[in-house]
């Protein structure tokens, strides 16, 4: 039989793989770069729009679930806090993204739909792993995100059908929202659902929780600012065959950040946290974590140095290789970004929160700053110097206050 983490592994690589292949697919069969750029900011979109109204509200509420086991009354509550900032925050975002045509007006409905059943599919992600039923969370996972791949690619090489986004799109979102509905009748049955009533919300426990949850969320939205704010002003002053160069850099930097992250620091992580406070023991751990990291991530950066050019190639876009310069800038940024997280998770385990706030808050600022400056005059060479410099600077601060023993004078 097979073990629940190996089913993990197969289905989130699988999920990898399939977003891969797609990102591949458009790179190569596509006449240009164009809807390459495209589907990376309208998935862009979705994923800043879903973590503004998500808030890292589960941040609060997993650890509720867990230690009171009433899992309908915070689902509820949870519930009731995600509407209120689908009212408030939804329209605002909207508004920015189709009123400065970042995604055409044709894809509005589509987008919004998008909108619903991604988040709460990532919601019921994330429940689903905190009932430890990870191996049921991460098939629903594969189904939204990465299955509607290959019948888009079954819709091209045998049906012989042209490239089309909006039909990608929507077998996303059909994928996704039937992904979304059997979650849903799999929680019901789970934690043995009759009737969700719509009780009168527990405002004292969503405050609280929205205040618990507003650190990592600051923190986190910063991160995801630096890492995608960049599309946006590539796409403002040099259009989406642009953004499609830059994308195809970004998928191959994300999976060597996704890789170091889910071989080593997921696993190493939890007994760091067991052993800090047996000191010798965290030392030694500590220092094979910071060796496995380092070396995982220079090796992933050399091979990806020596093969990625071929690939480029490969998919015969000449501006793949042309920018190439953009692309080598992106491996150093991603080396500092890989050797920050030992710091980062030392200086989390000692609960230095808000110095962590701080730190994401001055790299965000920073990468914003450099954007606005190099951006309109270097175009992705210029958002590849802003993601490098910001990660360097993450990756100093954490150092510097990893290794001291006063960390509230940032």
């Amino acid at each position: 039989m097979i073990s629940k983490s190996i089913l993990n592994i197969i289905f989130r690589g699988l999920t990898l793989i399939s977003k891969f292949a797609f990102v591949f697919f458009l790179g190569k069969y596509s006449i240009d770069e164009y809807d390459l750029g495209e589907f990376g900011i309208i998935t862009t979109s979705i994923s800043l729009i879903i973590y503004l109204i998500g808030f890292d509200y589960y941040v609060y509420n997993t650890r509720e679930i867990i230690k009171s086991k009433n899992v309908i009354s915070n689902v509820r509550n949870q519930f009731y806090f995600h509407l209120l900032l689908y009212v408030l925050l939804l329209p605002i975002a909207l508004a920015v993204i189709f009123g400065f045509d970042f995604v055409g007006f044709k894809y509005f409905w589509i987008f919004l739909l998008l909108i619903f059943s991604e988040h709460l599919g990532q919601e019921l992600f994330r429940l689903f792993t905190t009932l430890e039923k990870s191996a049921i969370a991460n098939m629903l996972f594969f189904i939204k995100s990465g299955l509607w791949v290959w019948v888009a690619l079954f819709d091209y090489f045998i049906l012989k059908n042209e490239i089309d986004l909006t039909r990608y799109i929507i077998m996303w979102a059909i994928f996704s929202w039937g992904s979304m509905l059997l979650s849903v009748i799999y929680l019901k049955r789970t934690i043995a659902i009759k009737a969700f009533k719509f009780y009168k919300p527990n405002y004292s426990l969503i405050i609280m929780g929205a205040k618990n949850s507003g650190i990592f969320f600051i923190s986190s939205m910063s991160f995801l600012i630096i890492q995608f704010s960049d599309r946006y002003m590539i796409d403002f002053y040099h259009g989406k065959k642009m953004v499609g160069v830059y994308s195809m850099y970004s998928q191959f930097i994300n999976a060597i950040d996704v890789f170091v992250f889910s071989a080593i620091i997921m696993v190493m992580y939890p007994r760091l946290i067991k052993l800090f406070s047996v000191k010798e023991e965290y030392k030694k751990l500590y220092k094979k974590f910071i060796t496995y990291v380092l070396c995982a991530a220079a090796l992933l950066i050399l091979m990806s140095w020596l093969i990625a050019p071929f690939i480029f190639e490969f998919l015969e876009k000449p501006s793949f290789l042309e920018y190439l310069e953009t692309y080598n800038l992106l491996l150093l940024g991603v080396f500092f970004l890989l050797w920050s997280y030992v710091y980062h998770y030392d200086l989390y385990i000692k609960k230095k929160d808000v110095l962590l706030l701080k730190i994401s808050l001055i790299a965000m600022v920073t990468n914003v700053t450099l954007n606005l400056f190099l951006i309109p005059d270097k175009g992705i060479f210029g958002a590849s110097i802003a993601t490098m410099i910001s990660f360097f600077v993450m990756f100093i601060l954490k150092l510097a206050y990893s290794k001291r023993k006063i960390y509230d004078s940032i």
